[in-house]
């Protein structure tokens, strides 16, 4: 009895039996974090400038593009960017130090405003140059330890 119904619960959930086609489409480079949970990091950054509804965009992106994604999103966002260097900035100043996370983000950020692309959304003055550089060359330091030491 067991076994007959185990049979048609695997048939009924068949997509053949539900009327549904398998997807022709190959699904073997696809991202094998989608739909899963981001970084607190990415969270951070999304909110300090201010697009937290992007969270969902970025829950597809793999994990370890994230932080050039970001990047790349910032580089297009003149004001996102201005938001979040001063985030950068105030994380700096309270933990003498930045994530991880933060320094792939300035680290790719440097590598896309001296890439041929550049001229499509158009390199920072000098000035801002300047604090993204000093970004990458921050200390590491741990998210808990950064948020631990902000002031409220």
């Amino acid at each position: 009895m067991i076994a007959a119904l185990l049979a048609v619960t695997l048939a009924a959930s068949s997509p053949a039996s539900a009327g549904q086609v398998a997807s022709p489409i190959s699904t073997a480079g696809a991202s094998t974090n989608a739909g899963t949970m981001v970084s607190l990091s990415l969270i951070e950054a999304l909110a300090a400038v201010r697009k937290p509804e992007l969270a969902g965009i970025f829950s597809f992106v793999a994990e370890k593009d994230a932080p050039f994604a970001f990047a790349d999103l910032m580089a297009r966002d003149k004001k996102a960017l201005k938001a979040y260097m001063e985030k950068l900035d105030d994380d700096r100043k309270a933990a003498n130090g930045l994530t991880d996370w933060d320094h792939a983000v300035c680290a790719s950020l440097v590598n896309l405003y001296s890439s041929p692309i550049a001229s499509t959304f158009g390199k920072p003055d000098e000035k801002r140059m300047s604090k993204i550089n000093e970004c990458v060359l921050a200390p590491v330091v741990p998210l808990e330890e950064i948020v631990s030491r902000r002031k409220r």
